[in-house]
């Protein structure tokens, strides 16, 4: 009698080879790769550029003269005697007579930038003053190197009046579009003090 032979269950796999087939089902069931989108990857959108403070009008008129590396202000031209504000808070560090300029003011702001104001036929600030953003410093004229009433705004990017700005995106930046008219939009209200207690600076006198 031949011997057949004996069908038995099979055993358990090797744990190898169980590893193996634990693997190749994670591959299988895993979602694919992302796709990348052609615009590339999303980013968060730069925040806007903060400016120092919020400005104001410094003067009525028209644009006589823009910015440019010959000209390192903007002229806003207007009639003898146009009131001229303060652009922003600060501390008057100027004002006097220079020969270029005639009647000049130099304001520093909090945030470590200047404005200056020339041309004037009056000034109504002292060096130390303190100015609030839309006060009157000054009335419009044509002193020194000028040749009509105008006045010419100089605004420097440092402390240390060494870096030239252009003043009109200067105060795009603080809410102030040139040619502007003072009180309008929704910059700081007019400060007509000193003004209207008396107090005037010589047109003539260099007490900066």
């Amino acid at each position: 009698m031949i011997p057949t032979p004996s069908r038995s269950r099979p055993g358990p796999l090797p744990g190898r080879v169980l590893g193996l087939l634990l693997a190749l089902a994670v591959l299988l069931l895993a979602p694919g790769p992302a796709v990348a989108s052609p615009a590339g990857p999303e980013t968060a959108s730069a925040p806007p550029r903060a400016a120092g403070f919020a400005a104001a009008c410094p003067a009525a008129g028209y644009i006589s003269q823009y910015y440019s590396w010959e000209h390192n202000g903007i002229d806003v031209a207007n009639d003898y005697g146009t009131p001229i504000h303060a652009v922003g808070d600060g501390e008057v560090t100027i004002s006097g007579y220079e020969p270029g300029y005639g009647q000049w003011i130099r304001i520093l702001h909090p945030d470590g930038t200047i404005t200056e104001y020339g041309h004037m036929y009056q000034r109504d600030v002292r060096v130390s003053d303190r100015v609030r953003a839309g006060q009157q410093i000054a009335l419009m004229g044509s002193e020194g190197q000028s040749s009509g009433p105008h006045l010419h705004l100089r605004v420097w990017g440092n402390a240390g009046a060494s870096v030239r700005v252009d003043p009109i995106p200067y105060l795009a930046e603080r809410g102030v579009d040139m040619p502007c008219t003072p009180g309008s939009g929704p910059g700081p209200a007019l400060l007509v003090y000193p003004a209207e207690s008396g107090r005037v600076v010589s047109a003539r006198s260099a007490d900066g």
